[in-house]
């Protein structure tokens, strides 16, 4: 069998001009998605999961702080995954903030008529408070929790710490 050598030229290099680290769209969330589909997806990886809102000045404060600590850190062993907590008014603001801060993190967007739902089904001793970041070690589970703002040495702290927690 002959293979077209164009189309396979064509689309390789499509995929060499595509920015690197581009964020995947924002995908919604509800509640009792939170584990199945960000924390279960991810064991076998320490799992570091900011949560914040484009209106929180604080959280786009610490966005670079984030990914500079995570850079550091081999994809195969952290993944890092955003979870938007804007509310509808704000949505669109999200794919244009992330676009902007060209952040290489998957993110989610919250999608709940009440956000205590939401908090209470990610984590029931979390006040609601933003950033608000969960460190999961390998096996998922909790490490390290972090409310308000974090230096890029205190998430470098908390992923190490994830990464040395036993399997």
């Amino acid at each position: 069998m002959r293979v077209a050598r164009r189309p396979l030229l064509a689309a390789a290099l499509a995929l060499l001009a595509a920015p690197r680290g581009a964020a995947e769209p924002v995908k919604l969330l509800r509640p009792d998605q939170y584990h199945s589909r960000i924390v279960a997806a991810k064991k076998g990886r320490v799992l570091l999961v900011n949560f914040w809102a484009t209106w929180c000045v604080p959280c786009r404060e610490e966005m670079p702080k984030l990914a500079a600590a995570a850079k550091d850190v081999p994809a195969k062993d952290l993944a890092v995954v955003l979870v938007a907590t804007d509310t509808p008014k704000t949505s669109a603001q999200v794919p244009k903030f992330l676009s902007e801060t060209k952040s290489p993190f998957v993110c989610w967007q919250v999608r709940s008529s009440d956000p205590q739902t939401f908090i209470d089904a990610v984590d029931p001793s979390w006040d609601g408070t933003l950033p608000y970041t969960i460190v999961y070690d390998r096996k998922g589970d909790v490490v390290v929790r972090l409310a308000g703002a974090q230096s890029q040495a205190y998430f470098a702290e908390a992923i190490q710490r994830a990464l040395g927690a036993p399997r």
